[in-house]
């Protein structure tokens, strides 16, 4: 299961709408479908010593997790990691990504065909597939899921098929929130058509390059028609609340057998499911969320799969025998304390952490400085213990134009502020050319999270504020909560701060987006302009003018991409910080499928005993 360095946050979510729709920000999380560690000092539904108070799930062909919080499993809501790892074994959707790509391909479609303007997909549904409850897959239900994704008032992820690049065709009536018109999604009339019962037809705004990621992306996972009532024309099956957090009805290869919130969430293999026999016949998940706990029921064997949380990982017993094709690492990791040696695997997470500055409170010598007093392979080393890549780029290697032999030749040969190295005489000398030095010192201050990896930003923190100490910056250091950073930031009021952003799709436009200077973006670029941000903003719509599937639009996003990363050295915006790796243990008695990126579901399905 991954540890919880990617800020702990939603799968494949990275942004949120914050209050009165002010700004749009990249959320610090990514990829987080399993266990993972909560945060130290948080309460636990499992004693302090790892012992158990639920069902024992070590036995026969059961497998035994420990999971984050795990409430709400409705595909249609932003889930946190735990409830994620439960929706990723009950649903399924039109498209899944495959062990070996980012290139999705069938999975409750048999074929499907693209319109020649780009905009129309149709699918033919399998004529196979039940929903747990028995009822048989249609278009309608297609129809009807997705009228929920857009219209329900239970959605919170409607903009991924009503905003941005990928959208479905769809009208919109005006609407006064809080004294402003605004154009909001008009119920019914989303371009879904049944056209029988196993032909789905689509269409799209305009062409988007990666429009059947999007059909693979979870929200968009089908539920029975008329399952619950949150829609204009339904009366519903279930209250809302059986659904969404004790009986969800899907069509994946698990279905819930029982829940107990806050406690324990057992699934059991679905009858007449349509793949291949799940290998557990149950997945027993302790809800665990203090990192102590956590380590303590691996240690007690009390889980076949697990985590060593950060403050415990020694990176001296890790031995890699293997890497594939997605940049996956397998090997052994040990002893443990138990003096075990276990099987070890470590991801991307497509991920990236970074250090925001506010330009409209700190100037850019000061930004300057700060780039060129820091060594990213620092930050690795000493906050992550090694488990990571230094960031240079805010596309994360796996996406970058030309993956990551690209990505690091980029960086080796343009990033202006030392790649792999600090350079004290130049951050020196151009706090120097903007007047300050000894007499004369700039002073900011750094925030970071208290509820997120605290202990290696702590680190982190430390080695920037020597660094700043030696260009004439006093950097003072605070704490807060995640959503407290947001707040402020949102309000103007941070000069620095932590943040992070995982991608939602496997496109650097997914993390350029933010970096653009646009009314809302939290660093304040639009009121500091610059040549540097007139080239991003021209790069931006450079990359709006070019969504489309062909190779020549594809050429000129790559370039517009490379041409903003370049804009947003120039300026530096951002202090960047590092790219995470996932990483997962296991015990001999099982064999665990191998996690192939940040973007693909956590299933177990495919785990076997040995």
């Amino acid at each position: 299961m991954p540890e919880n360095t990617t800020e702990g946050g939603q799968r494949r979510r990275t942004f949120l709408k914050t209050a009165g729709g002010v700004a749009t920000v990249g959320i610090a999380g990514c990829g987080g479908n399993g266990e993972a560690n909560a945060g130290d000092g948080s309460d636990s539904s499992s004693d302090a010593d790892g012992s158990d108070s639920s069902s024992d799930g070590t036995s026969g062909n059961t497998l035994s997790l420990s999971i984050p919080e795990a409430a709400n499993f409705d595909p249609v809501q932003i889930k946190g990691d735990g409830s994620q790892v439960v929706s990723d074994h009950v649903f399924s959707e039109l498209l899944t990504l495959p062990a070996d790509g980012l290139e999705p391909t069938a999975q409750l479609v048999t074929d499907y065909s693209v319109s020649e303007n780009g905009r129309t997909y149709t699918f033919m549904l399998r004529e196979d597939v039940t929903f747990h409850n028995g009822d048989e897959l249609t278009a309608d239900d297609v129809v009807y899921s997705w009228e929920r994704l857009a219209a329900s008032e239970n959605s919170q992820e409607g903009e991924n098929i009503l905003e941005g690049g990928f959208q479905i065709a769809h009208d919109t009536t005006t609407e006064t929130v809080d004294g402003e018109d605004q154009e909001v999604y008009e119920p019914g009339s989303l371009a879904v058509e049944a056209v029988d019962d196993y032909t789905l037809e689509v269409t799209l705004e305009q062409p988007f390059f990666d429009a059947l990621f999007w059909f693979a992306y979870g929200s968009l996972s089908p539920v029975p028609e008329g399952i619950v009532g949150d829609i204009e024309g339904y009366d519903g099956e279930m209250d809302y609340a059986e659904f969404s957090s004790q009986s969800p009805v899907g069509t994946g290869p698990f279905q819930t057998e029982s829940v107990e919130t806050g406690t324990e969430v057992v699934l059991s293999a679905a009858d007449d499911y349509h793949g291949d026999e799940p290998g557990p016949d149950r997945i027993a998940m302790q809800v665990v969320q203090n990192s102590d706990a956590i380590h303590q029921r691996a240690m007690n064997r009390n889980v076949q799969v697990f985590n060593v949380p950060n403050s415990r990982f020694d990176p001296s017993k890790v031995s890699i025998e293997e890497t594939r094709n997605l940049g996956q690492e397998i090997g052994t990791y040990g002893p443990l304390e138990n003096g075990e040696t276990v099987n070890y695997s470590t991801w991307d997470e497509a991920y990236t952490a970074y250090f925001i500055f506010d330009c409209s409170r700190v100037e850019k010598p000061i930004r300057q400085a700060l780039n060129y007093a820091v060594n990213q392979e620092n930050f690795v080393e000493q906050g992550f213990r090694g488990v990571g890549e230094p960031a240079y780029h805010q596309a994360p290697p796996s996406v970058y134009p030309g993956g990551k032999e690209a990505y690091d030749q980029h960086a080796e040969e343009n990033f202006p502020y030392g790649y792999r190295e600090a350079q004290i005489d130049q951050a020196r000398s151009v706090m120097e050319e903007a007047g300050y030095g000894e007499n004369n010192r700039a002073s900011l201050t750094l925030t970071l999270y208290n509820d997120r990896n605290p202990d290696a930003y702590s680190r982190i923190a430390d080695l920037i504020r020597s660094k700043a100490q030696s260009v004439y910056v006093d950097l003072s250091i605070e704490r807060a909560p995640f959503n407290t950073i947001i707040d402020e930031a949102v309000s103007g009021n941070l000069d620095m701060y932590t943040l992070g952003n995982g991608l939602e799709y496997p496109s650097p436009a997914d993390m350029l987006k933010f970096g653009r200077p646009y009314d809302g973006n939290l660093v304040r670029w639009r009121e500091d302009p610059s040549d540097a941000s007139e080239q991003a903003a021209a790069a931006w719509e450079q990359v709006q003018n070019n969504l489309g599937p062909t190779e020549a639009e594809e050429e000129a996003r790559s370039e517009a991409f490379i041409q903003m990363e370049e804009a947003i050295w120039e300026d530096a915006i951002y202090l960047t910080n590092y790219h995470p790796r996932g990483r997962q243990w296991w015990y001999d008695e099982v064999e665990a499928p191998i996690q192939p990126s940040g973007f693909h579901d956590r299933l177990y399905d495919s785990l076997t005993f040995e």
